[in-house]
């Protein structure tokens, strides 16, 4: 299968470093939008996770161009195992059935299915949680043109579309690697001392929250019970998954 990398033109230490780790895999670059060349947008995404989604997309295009099974796709600031060449090489490890297999680890807890075996004493199970990020997967054909349909109008970012909290809800097949075979930057220098401590290429906000006055007060009520609604859902889901599924929270460890 094909690797796509995303990376901004600004971008060329984070260019380099891709592709040094990229050599010897079929690979292409594709260049992302970038955020700042956007105005403001006033809705729930940033000018920026707009401009992120839609480079993913992009993305996702370029490989329904062509007539491969499955495509990878990797952001510009992760970080490889030895042995990630081997996932992007081969895809007989793939389930079938599989719309996304997420390759790295952002160390937050997820819910994981039975264990199948994957290449090189590695395991492949099912995603039953959100697992954060988008900084290195693989897509099937079909996962590409549901994930293109869901993200036409988006209201979240890109990694809550393609590993949302509860996959099974919204009949997606996801899976996940583990031990994982890539790390984002931030996370390579938080738990491993490693990295090269890549910039932010992403703000976090367009427009500042309302001062105070009934704006402010709407905000605190919107914000607060959407709030609310997330964690309700989030609670039901951890006791089907806990008491029907039989399953545990871990962390998915970087190898």
């Amino acid at each position: 299968m094909r690797a796509y990398y995303i990376n901004l033109d600004r971008e060329a230490e984070r260019r380099d470093h891709m592709e040094r780790a990229l050599q010897g895999i079929d690979h292409e670059r594709v260049a992302a939008i970038d955020g700042r060349a956007w105005p403001p947008t006033g809705k729930s995404l940033t000018r920026f996770e707009l401009a992120c989604m839609e480079s993913h997309r992009q993305a996702w295009r370029k490989f329904l161009a062509t007539a491969d099974a499955y495509a990878c796709f990797l952001e510009d600031d992760v970080h490889f195992s030895a042995e990630f060449p081997v996932f992007v090489t081969e895809e007989g490890w793939i389930p079938a059935d599989a719309h996304a297999v997420k390759l790295d680890s952002f160390f937050n807890r997820v819910m994981i299915g039975a264990p199948l075996p994957a290449p090189l004493g590695r395991n492949i199970a099912r995603l039953y949680t959100r697992h954060e990020s988008c900084a290195a997967y693989v897509l099937s054909r079909k996962g590409a043109e549901i994930f293109l349909r869901q993200t036409e109008n988006p209201t979240r970012p890109v990694d809550y579309i393609v590993f949302p909290e509860d996959p099974i809800d919204q009949g997606l097949m996801l899976y996940q690697l583990t031990p994982a075979a890539a790390i984002q930057d931030s996370r390579y220098l938080q738990h491993y001392a490693k990295g090269q401590n890549f910039s932010s290429a992403i703000s976090r906000l367009d427009n500042p929250k309302p001062e105070g006055g009934p704006a402010r007060l709407w905000y605190i009520v919107k914000r607060e019970t959407i709030r609310l609604f997330r964690d309700i859902g989030r609670a039901r889901r951890y006791l089907v998954n806990r008491l029907v599924r039989r399953l545990k929270p871990e962390v998915i460890p970087f190898r």
